[in-house]
């Protein structure tokens, strides 16, 4: 009897141990992961398309406050905006830059050799890490 309850008391805590180290590897894994942060056109494709409202999708893989610079490259025009905000893990803002009529129609005229830069800065709301991303997008009609 002695010998059956040793060998369940050592089942039971080589059972615990191992359920406590299964529980701290994957707190640990999932507070390592680095912060991801993901730029894309809101339709997906790879140009962005001429109009008024210039949008980007930004995306994080945590909780994140960001700041996003945007800069419109035009021949001879640069137009530059800012938009500072949070945004939730796993979910998507999408920052843009309204243009007036006469930027609208400079655009137009010259889309092939135009170019948005966006450069996003995330900042980790649990540990203060800062990620930036570059992209530029070209245009299409």
């Amino acid at each position: 009897m002695n010998k059956v309850r040793i060998a369940l008391a050592g089942i039971a805590i080589v059972a615990l141990g191992a359920g406590v180290s299964l529980t701290t590897v994957a707190s640990v894994s999932a507070a390592d992961q680095p912060l991801k942060v993901k730029v894309l056109t809101v339709d997906g494709k790879q140009r962005l398309k001429v109009k008024r409202k210039l949008a980007v999708a930004v995306g994080c893989t945590k909780n994140c406050a960001v700041v996003v610079n945007m800069k419109l490259v035009m021949p001879n025009e640069v137009l530059k905006a800012t938009v500072k905000g949070g945004i939730k893990a796993y979910t998507a803002k999408s920052p843009s830059m309204i243009l007036n009529r006469a930027a609208l129609n400079y655009l137009k005229l010259t889309w092939p050799r135009s170019r948005f830069a966006i450069k996003v800065t995330a900042t980790d709301v649990s540990t203060g890490k800062k990620t930036v991303k570059n992209k530029v997008f070209k245009f299409r009609r």
